[in-house]
């Protein structure tokens, strides 16, 4: 489990070098009383763990940019990959100009995964309004929780929550053919039926492509989907689609919200923050990581906690 006494923890994104996993995770100090109020002071916090298990705080990775910067107020969720000897961390800049109601997109370089340095004082991917509701139905820009993979066409591809022009969620688009330049492109998803699509994630699973996301209950108007508040995963044909969005289920985490997918020696499994539920106020922790198995209908059922050994 991931805590710590003096400030809330809740989405989280996950890299291994060498033995090691490296968590990075928003934090918000517990002494502003409102979990809600955590989302405009949030931070990328880092903490190290050899077993998924036992966590060592490091230094925080990222805090706001220097005033006048797209991200001057907080930094939300994002994610990392490796390109040569540099790790990137693409990241959901918030400012102080528009607050939450404006989401775009940054990026910062390490050497090392403790020390980071961004590429730029201002976005590198922002919501085109071609394809994308700049200010949706909740008066929102939604351009958030970029997930970055390179794809066999040789191409870096970015998934975006977003909002598509018919108001609904959808997994936006970009790509980049050297990770600093971004051509921002129509969605993946079109009239998806949900409100959103929180904390994308595209993960090989028995063999098979799958799309993970987040929502709120009340956020899914598909009548063949379950409404749960929690972690979904969805049939995909490849990694870019299409997506079986209409045969969504909860993968069976309750009370686990924005869950990542970890490749370990013993399988796959997920860790996510502990959200409120009818019976449980928000923890502000990250919980112990769940064991993820394949069903035949190519989604995504949870067994918590994982058993196995999850070393390496």
């Amino acid at each position: 489990m991931i805590i710590d006494s003096e400030r809330w923890i809740w989405d989280s994104w996950y890299v291994q070098e060498g033995d090691r996993h490296h968590a990075f995770f928003l934090a918000a100090p517990r002494s502003l009383g409102d979990p809600e109020l955590r989302h405009e002071n949030a931070v990328v916090g880092h903490a190290v763990s050899r077993d998924l298990r036992d966590w060592q705080h490091l230094p925080d990775a990222l805090a706001p940019g220097r005033p006048g910067r797209f991200d001057d107020r907080a930094i939300w969720t994002g994610s990392i990959v490796r390109h040569g000897d540099v790790w990137r961390m693409f990241y959901t800049g918030i400012g102080v100009d528009a607050g939450p109601a404006r989401q775009r997109i940054g990026q910062a370089v390490s050497d090392d995964l403790v020390h980071w340095k961004r590429v730029s004082s201002d976005p590198l991917v922002v919501a085109d309004p071609r394809w994308y509701s700049t200010f949706d139905r909740d008066g929102v820009e939604a351009f958030r929780d970029p997930w970055v993979f390179r794809h066999t066409d040789g191409l870096w591809h970015m998934l975006i929550t977003a909002t598509d022009r018919y108001g609904h969620g959808c997994v936006g688009h970009a790509t980049s053919d050297n990770l600093l330049t971004w051509t921002v492109e129509a969605p993946l998803t079109s009239r998806s039926g949900f409100d959103q699509l929180e904390v994308l994630q595209i993960a090989r699973i028995g063999g098979s492509n799958v799309l993970f996301f987040s929502c709120q209950a009340h956020d899914v108007h598909v009548d063949t989907v379950e409404p749960r508040t929690g972690v979904y995963s969805a049939r995909a044909d490849t990694p870019l689609g299409p997506y079986y969005l209409e045969r969504a289920e909860p993968i069976g985490l309750d009370g686990i919200y924005a869950g990542r997918v970890i490749d370990t020696e013993s399988g796959p499994v997920m860790l996510g923050f502990r959200n409120e539920t009818a019976t449980r106020p928000f923890e502000g922790v990250i919980g112990e990581p769940a064991a993820l198995h394949l069903t035949s209908r190519r989604t995504v059922v949870a067994t918590q906690p994982a058993t196995a050994s999850i070393a390496g």
